[in-house]
Parts: structure tokens; C-alpha cells; sequence
């Protein structure tokens, strides 16, 4: 009889250890094939939130670090401002990584031919934003320089937005400005129509166009607006760099307290800013690039936890699966001894012995193959969705507690405005079937191979003669 008759005879005798040996590699398979699963489902899951957020760097000074510098001299007030020269930011703009870039600026202004919103604050502080030192204007509109409204962060997530007319962008014409909807109300404004302002810094004017009105949603009672009334929003406007720099500055150079980077792939966000440096001549040391990927990685982090947790499982199933295979057919083997013995001595060879023990735990991991796959998807989901909803709860509270001013406070908002990966849909692929197939085709050979050797290397008269 070959040895191929004696592997089924031997399944069909053996129906206990079998059925044992089926349900310890069937959970083996299934923890791996979820674990699979759910590191593609995480991957899928991450490019998805890559695509949807994008990602910003953002090129400014190093007030960290400006600071440090001074508090170590001895120097108090209000650092310098340093503006960065377009021209040596425009390098960065053209690396592979950028997708869209926004330039931006700021200044103030006091109303020439237009009255700002005033908050009861500044009504009772003894005029327009309160007292001021002697010798310093007191501002009544804060100017926005910037290369497309569009790309800003309040733009894109709704808190700005344009009830009429259009947003500024790098086609608009020169001059041009858009205001809040409530200062045009005051002042009897709308599209067309064209007003005067004057700098606080350099007492220049320049007449500009409206060609937009937007409205803000942020808040207008914070303490910081009702004390200086041209930070409030509705006292906010946005003109291009180049109409800013017009009056706003002494020689009229355009330059810019900020450069917004948008890059195609958060992913690259580090790659970016290695590059970055290398590109332009712009003083690091007075620089930087801040990568503002926080909420990329509050999207993908309870997925990437439930990655590396699945991944920890699959190592962690194999080599506990393998050991107590090895150890369950050791055992098999043990009460075999003498079936071996005797085979040995009737002059079979030692690999078709061998051959017999692998076709019967491939045998019964084949069937155990079958009923993973059948099972998989639904196995991998459950544990997905446990798995998730877990990290997600536990990112929820981390950030609710210990974010800016606590449960309610800035931190809790921040959360609530970025939209949380609740779900990952796995789905059993033919690259995951085949990891599993590997992974348990060396399992199972481990599992027979180690046992059988410490048997199958003695004669048969030693077999037939050692006792248990």
C-alpha cells in the first residue's frame, strides 16, 4: 500500500485528532486571512483620507525659535517682523510634490471713505479699538494679501464663503477687494462700487473695487475682537499681494508673511521639506516649514493602530499556531511509533513516511483552506468593525481630554470639525489568499517536519524497542 492510502485511511481512522487538528488550523487561517484583510482594507483606507484631506505646508518664521533667541539676550517686546521674498519662495513652488500654492500677507488700515463695524467694546473704549500709545494709528480694517480666497483654510472648510460676486483669485483685476457682506450693508455698498482706505503704516491710499462679499462664521464675540475691532471678520479684507504691497509698504516690493503649500500627497509631506531646503536660498535659520498634517493623522490614526494591531496578530497566530500544531502532531507521532516501527522494518523509506504525515496535515489544511475563505470576509469584517469603533472611541477621548481648554473647549472643536474614519470595508483579494496559503504551507511543514525527524532518525529496532 502507498503511502498516499495510507494518509487518507489514516484521516478516516483518526476522525478526533482530525477534527482537532482541522479546528486549530481553520482559526490559524482565519486570523490570518483577517489580519490580511484588514492591513489592505487599512491601506485602501489611508490613500482614500490621502486624496480626500491633501495636505498643507506652510513657510514661515521660526517664532519658536525667534523667541528662544531673545528671552537668551535678554531682549523683550515683539519680535521683528521679517517678511519672505517671493522670489526665493518661488523655487519651492516648483518641485513635483506642490499642487497649489497661496502667498500670503497682511496689513492694516484706517477708513477713508468707509465706517468699520463697531462691537459696544470699542464704542465704550474711548474710540476704534480702544486707547491707543501716542504717535500710533489706531487701525479700523485688517487687509488680507493673498494669491486665491479659494485656498484658504477657512475657504475650504466652510467658515468663509462668498454670498456674491466672486472669490479674488490670481485673474482678478487690479485693485480689486472683497469685503463682508454686513460692512458693505453699513456702508450702503455693493458690487462695483469702490471706496478708499489708507495705511496705518506708510499713510499711502489706494481706491479699490469691490468684486465680492463673504460672509465668516466664526465667532464675534471673542474677547480679542471686541477689543481691537479690526480683527473682527466682518472689519477683514482680502486684496492681492501686489495691490497690498502698492500702499501698504514704502518702496511697494510685494513680499509675503506666510506661503501655503498644498501638496498632492500627504505622504510626501517629509520628502517636500527635505527638498525644500535644498531648493532655496531662503536663511533656515530664520524659517520654517510647518507641516500642518494633523488632520490627515486624526483620519488615519485608529486605522493605522488597527493595522499595526492586525499585524501583530498575524505574527503572533503563527507562531503560536505553529508550536501547538508541532505539538499535536508530536504527539501523534509519539502514539504512531509503532506503526513507524514497523513500516521502517518492512523496508519503507524514511521520506515516503515522511511524504505520508505532510499529504495528511495538507490534507486537513486544505479543508481547513476551504472553510477559511468561506468564512473569511465575514470574519474579517466583525473584527474590523470591533476593532475600529474601538480606536476611534479612545481617539475621541484622548483628544476631548486633553485638548486646548478640555472637554468643550478648542481641542473638543477641532475634533468634531474633522470627519472620523468610522468604517473600513475588507474585502478577501487573491494576493491576501495567497499570503495565507504561504504562511500556513510553512506552518504545516514546520509543524510535521520538526517532530518526525526526532523519530524517524532512530532505526526501527530503537523505535519498536523504546518504551513511552
Amino acid at each position: 500500500m502507498n503511502f498516499l492510502k495510507r494518509a487518507g485511511k489514516s484521516i478516516v481512522a483518526r476522525k478526533g485528532k482530525t477534527l482537532i487538528m482541522l479546528i486549530i488550523l481553520t482559526v490559524i487561517g482565519s486570523l490570518v486571512l483577517s489580519g490580511f484583510a484588514i492591513q489592505n482594507a487599512a491601506k485602501a483606507a489611508g490613500e482614500e483620507a490621502r486624496k480626500e484631506l491633501g495636505a498643507t505646508v506652510t513657510l514661515q518664521v521660526d517664532r519658536q525659535k525667534q523667541m528662544q533667541e531673545r528671552q537668551a539676550s535678554g531682549e523683550r517686546g515683539r519680535p521683528e517682523d521679517v517678511t519672505i521674498d517671493i522670489k526665493e519662495a518661488e523655487a519651492i513652488e516648483q518641485l513635483d510634490e506642490v499642487k497649489t500654492v497661496n502667498y500670503l500677507s497682511q496689513a492694516t488700515a484706517t477708513a477713508s471713505d468707509i465706517e468699520p463695524i463697531e462691537s459696544e467694546s470699542t464704542d465704550s473704549g474711548g474710540g476704534r479699538g480702544g486707547e491707543m500709545p501716542e504717535g500710533m494709528t489706531v487701525p479700523d480694517f485688517s487687509l488680507n494679501g493673498v494669491t486665491n480666497m479659494e485656498l484658504l483654510d477657512s475657504f475650504t472648510d466652510g467658515t468663509l464663503n462668498i454670498v456674491d460676486g466672486e472669490a479674488l483669485t490670481a485673474d482678478s483685476k487690479n485693485n480689486s477687494v472683497v469685503i463682508d457682506e454686513n460692512l458693505a450693508t453699513e456702508n450702503d455698498l455693493k458690487l462695483g462700487d469702490t471706496f478708499k482706505l489708507k495705511s496705518t503704516t506708510t499713510e499711502k491710499s489706494k481706491t479699490l473695487t469691490i468684486i465680492g462679499l463673504s460672509a465668516s462664521t466664526e465667532a464675534t464675540s471673542d474677547a480679542n475682537f471686541r477689543a481691537a475691532g479690526f480683527l473682527d471678520p466682518m472689519n477683514q479684507m482680502y486684496i492681492a499681494n501686489d495691490t497690498l504691497a502698492s500702499f501698504a509698504t514704502e518702496d511697494g516690493t510685494v513680499s509675503a508673511s506666510s506661503v501655503v503649500y498644498s501638496l498632492k500627497d500627504p505622504s510626501e509631506i517629509e520628502a517636500f521639506k527635505k527638498e525644500a531646503t535644498t531648493v532655496s536660498s531662503l536663511d533656515w535659520e530664520t524659517f520654517t516649514l510647518d507641516a500642518n498634517d494633523a488632520a490627515y493623522q486624526k483620519m488615519v490614526g485608529p486605522i493605522e493602530q488597527v493595522a499595526a494591531f492586525s499585524k501583530s496578530v498575524v505574527y503572533l497566530v503563527s507562531i503560536a499556531g505553529g508550536l501547538i500544531l508541532a505539538l499535536l502532531i508530536l504527539l501523534s507521532v509519539r502514539e504512531r511509533r509503532k506503526e513507524m516501527g514497523i513500516l521502517l522494518a518492512m523496508g519503507e523509506k524514511r521520506p515516503k513516511l515522511m511524504g505520508q504525515l505532510l499529504v495528511e496535515t495538507f490534507a486537513i489544511a486544505a479543508v481547513a483552506f476551504l472553510v477559511t475563505y468561506a468564512t473569511g470576509g465575514m470574519t474579517s469584517q466583525f473584527m474590523t468593525d470591533q476593532l475600529l469603533n474601538r480606536e476611534v472611541t479612545e481617539a475621541a477621548s484622548s483628544v476631548a481630554t486633553t485638548g486646548f481648554g478640555g472637554p468643550g473647549g478648542r481641542g473638543q472643536q477641532v475634533l468634531d470639525s474633522i470627519p472620523q474614519i468610522t468604517e473600513m470595508t475588507t474585502k478577501i483579494d487573491g494576493a491576501a489568499l495567497i499570503q495565507v496559503i504561504e504562511i500556513g504551507s510553512l506552518i504545516v511543514f514546520l509543524s510535521v517536519l520538526l517532530p518526525s525527524l526526532a523519530l524517524l532518525r532512530m532505526n526501527p529496532k530503537e523505535i519498536l524497542l523504546r518504551e513511552d
